[in-house]
């Protein structure tokens, strides 16, 4: 399985999107056919006025694990269009360690999912 799953990682020029930084993209659509299984997942927990909150989830996972990685990076969401940049390799393949891996296991996405929705 690809270390990103279910996440692309694309290299962009950082002034192109008004940061002098050379950065990284991670991008995901939850809306994507073979991404069924997740789409599933938050619609499952989401509360009846609209979609549980990505962004949400992704932010838990990292304070819970990595919480100066939200330092070097920045997110957006759009319904199931996950879109965020991270300022650095190191936080790409701290973003993959960390993130990717609790992606990677539906079940620990789960609880994450479960927890945010809760709040």
């Amino acid at each position: 399985m690809d270390q990103y799953f279910p996440f692309s990682v694309t290299f962009v020029n950082g002034a192109r999107h008004g940061s002098p930084e050379q950065m990284y993209q991670i991008l995901v659509d939850f809306g994507s056919p073979d991404l069924s299984a997740y789409k599933s997942l938050f619609e499952k927990y989401s509360p009846s006025e609209g979609l549980i909150s990505l962004v949400d989830v992704v932010t838990l996972i990292i304070e819970g694990n990595a919480p100066d990685l939200l330092d070097h990076m920045d997110f957006d969401e759009e319904g199931y269009l996950l879109d965020m940049y991270a300022d650095s390799e190191m936080a790409v393949q701290e973003f993959a360690s960390v993130v990717c891996a609790a992606f990677q296991d539906i079940e620990e996405l789960g609880r994450y999912v479960r927890k945010i929705a809760d709040q």
